[in-house]
């Protein structure tokens, strides 16, 4: 035999797989020097390539299914999940928050808004279902009021199922949007003794006997919510003639969010007169867990085993059962300035908006501490924000487009809001000089080159009428090329001693306050209001009043062009202006003072609000993170 008659099978494209064929036959004495492009031989081989290579493509797409990386079909992923313990998050309900007062017709001692109470809400024309989950009871005490009336958006569902232990049964939920958080399984004797049990979700298999009323759940290849139960080892077995009860939410995940108008019935706990006013608007909708969550995070719900004891175990375990939350930073309290020994902070970002409600963080809280070490207290602290602030300025050549100036300019403003968006706004998301540079000068092909300077900056809304001093922490070192340079702080305009004034600094470390006179000099009013720390960014002021309400806006040059967040912070783009100029004529020909972007438009409570304030000589400390 010929050394050609030997067929390779590394090339797996079509027209390789037909010319490894002819190769392999011409090593044949019978078709030595045959023309296979002439005669109907070639259509058999073409019909033995199309199978091959069928063959090829579809051994390959097996072999990529067998593997969670590779995966494409969601079945399969979730079957590789599965054999990680882990099981998709489903869609979840939008809670929103309620204050009530009820006036009850007669002296009751005690009203009671039963579970399943429906209210309506209309979002873009539009009606959802919310229904309270649980049974509210307002006293005589309370004034028949409460603050604290939650309720979830969602159909309540009831399936019953009727036990056969002769046939291979299977439990499946009839709607794949199931909020599997909602649901509550009980089990009736029969259909004759009406006794029922309630059966609990089994979340940690080492503590299932072989008594114990549990139930397992699992996604099944339809997308769906299947219940397990045990099989008199591992979890009680059911008997024949069981019926078992679900009740469930079926949900439109994230899309209630924000809802807050909210219709109630028209009697609440029997009664008539009522007022019913939104606490916290809607928030936690989410749709079910992608593909490719699924895949990040099956392993590592592996790897935490169901614990929350090093920081990383915190940061998925929100990630994984927390599906309205986009980011989490997790640091221990030895690690945070001041050090707090025995806690364990958490900042979580939610897909919809910047601020979990308080609602929110307590159930996180209530999750984690059932994982945790018990020592440890895990405690929520809000995202809190640092501005980068940008001057461009971008030179053009007229020659090489068509686009107006101000239309360079456009594209530059939304490459720096799309850099915003994919670059920053998350935890542990640098801000990089070199990455921005070509951002701005990519977004056009007529652009040749960029002149950027950067300013960092922190808002804050100050104790009106209170001695209070702020500790501003930028976390990133300050310019100051030598003593006595100063210009290094500035801030927008507040009112102290009955006078608009600003901050600067004296290049020595000491902060100042001043006002502007008719001809517009610095008069200094305080000239040790503070002290500037240049190496890591500290800016204190120390115990003044300030009379003005207004957010007010501290900013700094920074030491070097490239910013990092610490801890709970998060950056954003505030205020950057572009200047576009004709590289021919030196002439600025479009200028944009403030262009929009989230750090633009956001607003939050104060930040010194959520922070620490503990009282001192002379007023209050908030710390500005």
């Amino acid at each position: 035999m010929a050394a050609n008659s030997t067929i390779r099978v590394t090339d797996l494209n079509f027209n390789s797989i037909k010319s490894n064929l002819k190769a392999f036959l011409r090593g044949k004495p019978e078709f030595t020097d045959y023309d296979f492009e002439g005669s109907g031989l070639s259509q058999i081989l073409d019909l033995l390539t199309y199978n091959t290579y069928y063959n090829a493509v579809y051994t390959n797409l097996v072999g990529n299914e067998m593997f969670l990386d590779s995966a494409q079909i969601r079945n399969n992923v979730v079957a590789r999940a599965k054999m990680l313990g882990y099981t998709p998050t489903s869609a979840r309900s939008a809670s929103a928050t309620l204050n009530v007062t009820i006036t009850p017709s007669t002296n009751l001692n005690s009203v009671t808004i039963n579970s399943n109470t429906l209210f309506t809400s209309t979002l873009d024309g539009i009606q959802y279902k919310f229904t309270t989950p649980d049974t509210y009871v307002l006293t005589r005490e309370s004034g028949y009021s409460s603050n604290t009336v939650t309720i979830k958006e969602g159909e309540p569902i009831t399936q019953k199922f009727t036990v056969n232990t002769s046939t291979s049964q299977r439990f499946i939920l009839d709607n794949a949007n199931a909020d599997t958080t909602s649901i509550k399984i009980r089990v009736q004797t029969s259909s004759a003794n009406t006794a029922k049990r309630t059966f609990t979700e089994a979340t940690n298999i080492v503590d299932v006997q072989a008594n114990s009323q549990v139930y397992f759940i699992q996604e099944n290849e339809d997308g769906k919510y299947e219940l397990l139960f045990g099989d008199g080892i591992l979890g009680k077995a059911l008997d024949n003639g069981n019926i078992v009860i679900s009740d469930y939410r079926v949900t439109n995940g994230s899309i209630v969010n924000g809802a807050n108008n909210f219709v109630a019935p028209s009697t609440l706990g029997g009664q008539s007169t009522f007022t019913v006013s939104v606490a916290n608007s809607a928030f936690g909708g989410a749709n079910a867990e992608s593909i490719e969550s699924v895949k990040f995070n099956a392993p590592k719900s592996f790897q935490r085993q169901n614990r929350a004891v090093i920081s990383n175990d915190y940061k998925r375990t929100i990630l994984a059962e927390a599906p309205d939350v986009q980011a989490v930073s997790v640091w221990g309290g030895e690690d945070n300035d001041p050090p707090i020994y025995g806690k364990v902070y958490i900042a979580a970002k939610p897909t919809s908006g910047n601020l979990l409600s308080d609602q929110r963080k307590a159930e996180l809280v209530t999750l984690l501490t059932t994982k945790n070490v018990v020592t440890i207290s895990p405690t929520f602290v809000d995202a809190t924000f640092l501005y980068v602030v940008p001057t461009i300025k971008v030179r053009y050549n007229v020659a090489a487009t068509s686009l107006l100036a101000s239309a360079i300019s456009d594209k530059v403003a939304t490459a720096v809001l799309n850099f915003e968006t994919s670059q920053l706004s998350l935890f542990d998301k640098k801000f990089r000089e070199s990455d921005f540079i070509a951002s701005v000068t990519e977004s056009d092909q007529s652009i040749l080159g960029a002149n950027i300077t950067y300013r960092m900056m922190k808002r804050f809304t100050p104790n009106q009428n209170v001695t209070t001093s702020y500790s501003i922490a930028f976390n990133n070192g300050i310019s100051n090329p030598h003593a006595g340079h100063y210009g290094a702080v500035s801030s927008t305009s507040f009112t102290f001693q009955n006078q608009t004034c600003f901050l600067d600094d004296d290049g020595n470390g000491v902060l100042r306050i001043y006002y502007l006179d008719s001809q517009n000099n610095k008069t200094y009013l305080n000239t040790s209001a503070g002290t500037v720390n240049y190496s890591t960014g500290l800016v204190n002021i120390k115990s003044v009043v300030i009379t003005s309400s207004s957010t007010i806006e501290v900013s700094t040059k920074p030491a070097i062009n490239d910013i990092a967040p610490a801890r709970n912070m998060i950056l954003l783009i505030s205020k950057a202006a572009i200047d576009v100029i004709n590289d021919s004529t030196g002439a600025t020909e479009s200028s944009v003072t403030n262009v929009t972007t989230a750090g633009t438009t956001e607003t939050i409570q104060s930040e010194t609000s959520q922070i620490l304030s503990t009282g001192s000589t002379g007023g209050v400390t908030n710390l500005v993170y």
